[in-house]
């Protein structure tokens, strides 16, 4: 069984990737109700400033699996996987058990609070031969951490910090070519979103995954009221 969280469909297409030459199911963790005890269990997730997003956490949390089961970890990141292999870690190895191998994938980074999109130079001719690498270890069932790209414990700390002034949901606004199609509302992860006259922002903070803003098929979604594009490359 893979489970998988997916913002803007990185992560998604690696799951899809890993389901169809595994043979395994596929299941997001957004909709998972039970959790399936099986003899190997992938977890596939974003990075979200050098670690894990409030969902995943949370899923892991939950998350109980036998000693036996072959449990790996897979990581979309743009810039670098940071410590979110030690954090995921962490909290399976209270319930005794842990990752038996970690991974990452490069691809390109969506996050526009920090990267323009429309000028991110695409690097899907990457990403594949990544993918394979990864299929192939593990059907090996190889033990290791594969994640390059750890940082020091204080930018882990300053980035944390940053995080928590980054996914206030003011700085999420709508601009007048809104169509009120709703999508937003209906594939936000956190429920975050209504649409009454306007679209209306209604928590004050969200993982800020920004699927809203780059599935908007008007471009109508703002960070900062800046316009950086958006990533639709393997939706």
């Amino acid at each position: 069984m893979i489970y998988y969280f997916s913002g803007t469909g990185n992560s998604h297409y690696v799951a899809e990737v890993l389901s169809k030459s595994l043979q395994d199911t596929m299941q997001s963790i957004e909709s998972a109700q039970g959790i399936k005890q099986d003899e190997m269990i992938g977890i596939v997730t974003p990075v979200y400033f050098f670690g894990l997003p409030d969902i995943v956490k949370d899923f892991l949390e939950r998350l109980s699996v036998s000693s036996k089961s072959y449990l790996y970890l897979v990581v979309t990141y743009g810039g670098k996987p940071g410590n979110i292999g030690k954090e995921a870690n962490k909290i399976m190895q209270k319930k005794g058990t842990g990752f038996y191998a970690m991974y990452g994938v490069k691809m390109v980074d969506t996050y526009i609070p920090m990267y323009d999109a429309s000028k991110n130079e695409k690097i899907e001719s990457q990403i594949d031969p990544q993918i394979e690498e990864i299929i192939t270890r593990i059907k090996e069932r190889r033990i290791g951490d594969y994640l390059k790209g750890t940082v020091p414990v204080f930018i882990n700390k300053a980035c944390s910090f940053q995080y928590k002034q980054v996914r206030k949901t003011d700085n999420l606004t709508v601009d007048e070519s809104c169509i009120h199609c709703g999508l937003c509302a209906k594939e936000c992860p956190e429920q975050a979103i209504e649409i009454k006259e306007h679209v209306t922002f209604k928590k004050e903070q969200c993982m800020m995954c920004l699927r809203c803003l780059h599935h908007c098929p008007v471009n109508a979604i703002r960070f900062k009221n800046k316009d950086k594009g958006q990533y639709r490359g393997l939706l």
